[in-house]
C-alpha cells in the first residue's frame, strides 16, 4: 500500500511544483519523489486506518508543508521549532505522525526514514541510526499496512 492510498481530504489544497521547489530551496532539501507526488495531490492530510509504527500506533497524518490556518501543524512550523530547539539536526525533515504524536522524518543526505518516539528520544540523541526504520521513502511507503485487513 501507499500513503497516497490512505490520505483523506481535509481541505488542504494541493501544492504546485513551484511552491514545492520554493520550499525545497528555502530549506535546502529535496523531497523524495513519492512524497512530492503526495503534496502535489494534496498538501498533507489525515490518514485512514493504516499503520507501520514500531510502537503499534496507527499513522495519523501527513503534515502539510504550509497552511493558511496558523493553528495547523506544518512542516514549516516544525522546522522552525526544530531550528530554535536544536535538539534534532536540520537534515531530518518531519513529514508524518502517528496517533501518539510521534513523528517520522526523512534524512536529506542518506534518504533514510527515522521514527523519533518521545519516550525514547535519548536513543535518537545517542545514535540516530537506532531510530532508522527504512533505507528510503519508497521502502517506508511499501511497509504501510492496511489495519482494516489486519
Amino acid at each position: 500500500m501507499s500513503l497516497l492510498t490512505y490520505l483523506e481530504y481535509d481541505g488542504q489544497k494541493p501544492l504546485t511544483q513551484e511552491e514545492i521547489k520554493a520550499f525545497e530551496e528555502k530549506y535546502q532539501i529535496h523531497f523524495p519523489k513519492k512524497l512530492k507526488a503526495l503534496y502535489l495531490k494534496q498538501n498533507g492530510g489525515l490518514l485512514d486506518e493504516c499503520g507501520i509504527s514500531p510502537e503499534d500506533c496507527l499513522l495519523a497524518e501527513v503534515y502539510p508543508l504550509v497552511s493558511e490556518n496558523s493553528d495547523d501543524l506544518t512542516v514549516r512550523k516544525l522546522l522552525k521549532w526544530q531550528k530554535q530547539d536544536q535538539l534534532i539536526p536540520m537534515e531530518y525533515i518531519p513529514f508524518c505522525a502517528d496517533e501518539a504524536g510521534d513523528s517520522y522524518y526523512f534524512h536529506t543526505r542518506n534518504h533514510g526514514i527515522y521514527y523519533i518516539c518521545h519516550e525514547f528520544f535519548e536513543e535518537f540523541q545517542e545514535n540516530p541510526e537506532n531510530c532508522k526504520i527504512a533505507a528510503s521513502f519508497n521502502e517506508f511507503d511499501e511497509m504501510i499496512l492496511d489495519m482494516e485487513e489486519e
